[in-house]
């Protein structure tokens, strides 16, 4: 791990802005995203790959990689990281588990993207909020 006081703001820096703007877009746009997983979903395992390596693969390593915060508030990102890096494995080694993922937005409908948006909002500004006290 390289974990550092540096790494760890430079993380949260990074990933601020994406995090309050893609949960923005949960919010507001909730049938988008209803529509963009259906699709993937219908892809089969191709959409589970396609959501996996694009949407969580990269944010869940630079987490776990770069952010070991531990303590409170920062473990709250570290614990995001982890969690979205079990739910890569488990995707990429169980793929019929991924699948059913995606398919959760076809029996959920726009509520769990409102859900997802509204946390995705509060880790990003947490990250923003610790970036700014920072500097």
């Amino acid at each position: 791990m390289l974990t550092s006081p540096e790494s760890i703001l430079a993380v949260e820096t990074l990933l601020s802005l994406p995090l309050i703007l893609l949960g923005l877009s949960h919010i507001f746009q909730k049938q988008m995203w209803v529509d963009f997983f259906s699709d993937l979903a219908a892809k089969g395992h191709p959409g589970v790959v396609w959501r996996t390596f694009m949407l969580e693969l990269w944010p869940a390593m630079l987490i776990v990689v770069f952010h070991q915060d531990w303590s409170w508030p920062g473990i709250v990102v570290t614990a995001y990281g982890h969690i979205l890096l079990a739910k890569v494995a488990v995707s990429l080694l169980y793929p019929p588990l991924g699948l059913k993922s995606l398919e959760q937005a076809d029996r959920s409908g726009p509520v769990g993207f409102y859900l997802a948006g509204a946390a995705l909002i509060v880790i990003g500004a947490h990250c923003g909020g610790r970036s700014l006290l920072t500097i």
